[in-house]
């Protein structure tokens, strides 16, 4: 209990220090930011809050590369994601992990397919060309036990095509993600510290013989989870994400396990912004603005999982009427 205590001392304070530093009107300064979009329906269905928790859902490496943990007697697991929505027509995620000794390793490939957009000129004249904007996202990670705790890093490669036209090219970007996690020998608590997207552009969208660079979202986040020793089938999930170039937020989630093979599961998102923006209007202030500063508001989801098939769904409600979205996953281990 004294690490649980240790662990909400530094979440609150570091949220409420992060309210301050990150005050710096950088807001949308970083590139790439659809990597931060690559998710399994189980951890959209928790709102990212699922970091510190070890799960065999290989989805868990672009939250928390230490957290992925093979089901048990068995050495590969390979899965696909596909979400669709007011954000995101076709967007998927094909991911294959192995054990290799006591290391695990892992290769993952995301694509962001935008759909057919007719070209407008300088004048919002239309040009007759069609362009098909492409995102992609190749990441290789590697998950290694030690005796007390889980140690996790990925590699990352960015990739952005916005048109075809002359001189337009395929923008590059390198990253680096890294984890370091902790859970109880009762396996009823645990807390992870994280590092996503740390990097930079490494080429830029014109071939002008001029290369600018600009960061990645550069996210710290600190997460933990709980499971009441009264409800065993309950897991609390608790994340505060603290990215660079956006306001810090507060994920929170839970999974609930109706039987051995359904689970059912909720998440909330809000940034710490906004949340103090609440607490006014709450105590009758009228100075809170009408925006928000995170796309999703909450989502849930169902997950099946029976012997070495699991499937997953997730339903987003997005802020502001900006719409919904939904993914699903397909996960088999072998």
């Amino acid at each position: 209990m004294k690490i649980l205590k240790l662990f909400l001392i530094c979440f609150l304070f570091c949220s409420i220090d992060a309210l301050a530093y990150f005050q710096r009107h950088e807001a949308g300064q970083e590139v790439f930011s659809f990597s931060s979009t690559f998710h399994s329906p189980r951890n959209t269905a928790t709102e990212h809050s699922n970091a510190a928790e070890q799960t065999s859902d290989p989805g868990i490496t672009l939250l928390n590369p230490a957290a992925l943990r093979l089901q048990d007697g068995k050495k590969n697991t390979a899965a696909i994601y596909w979400q669709t929505g007011d954000l995101a027509e076709n967007q998927g995620l094909i991911t294959y992990a192995r054990a290799l000794s006591t290391i695990t390793v892992q290769a993952s490939y995301g694509w962001i397919s935008y759909g057919g957009i007719d070209g407008i000129d300088e004048y919002g004249e239309e040009t007759g060309v069609t362009h098909e904007p492409l995102s992609q996202l190749v990441a290789l990670s590697a998950t290694v036990p030690l005796k007390h705790i889980n140690v996790g890093a990925s590699i990352k490669l960015a990739t952005d095509k916005l048109s075809g036209e002359e001189n337009d090219r395929t923008a590059m970007g390198l990253a680096f993600d890294w984890g370091i996690s902790w859970i109880a020998e009762s396996r009823l608590y645990g807390i992870t510290i994280a590092a996503r997207d740390f990097g930079a552009m490494i080429r830029d969208y014109v071939d002008d013989n001029d290369d600018e660079t600009y960061a990645m979202a550069q996210v710290f986040a600190i997460s933990g989870f709980l499971k009441p020793r009264t409800l065993p089938r309950l897991a609390l999930y608790a994340e505060s994400s603290f990215p660079r170039y956006a306001e810090s937020a507060l994920h929170l989630g839970a999974e609930y396990s109706l039987s051995q093979y359904f689970f059912i599961r909720g998440g909330f998102t809000r940034t710490w912004l906004d949340l103090s923006r609440d607490a006014k209007e709450l105590f009758a202030s009228n100075s809170r603005p009408g925006e928000s500063n995170e796309a999703r508001l909450f989502s849930l989801g169902l997950g099946y999982a029976l012997g070495p098939l699991a499937l997953d769904y997730a339903f987003s409600y997005l802020t502001q009427g900006i719409g919904t979205e939904h993914r699903i996953g397909v996960r088999f281990s072998f």
